[in-house]
């Protein structure tokens, strides 16, 4: 069965769709380019909590760091993923 945190985010990207698409012409560019900025810094910080809450434990007292290799590893394979398909100019740039 589906939880209830599933339900909620399932009508919430439908209505949030729903939204975008039918106001998509009455939102100004720099309202948009303003919202994906927002958006894309909260997935940051998403992502780095999330990262962080498994890399830092707390162990008889003292924190212990664990998986801080597979951080490098996916941050270097990411950016060079990006450059490949040239990300930063598409999502600039519109291309």
């Amino acid at each position: 069965m589906f939880g209830t945190g599933t339900l909620i985010n399932t009508i919430a990207v439908i209505a949030g769709s729903g939204i975008g698409i039918f106001l998509h012409k009455g939102i100004k560019k720099e309202l948009q380019a303003s919202l994906m900025c927002a958006c894309g810094v909260a997935t940051i910080f998403i992502g780095i909590s999330g990262t962080l809450q498994g890399m830092l434990q707390f162990q008889n007292g003292m924190i212990e760091t664990k998986g801080s290799m597979l951080l490098i590893f996916s941050l270097v394979l990411g950016s060079l993923f990006g450059e490949i398909i040239n990300l930063f100019c598409t999502c600039h740039f519109g291309i």
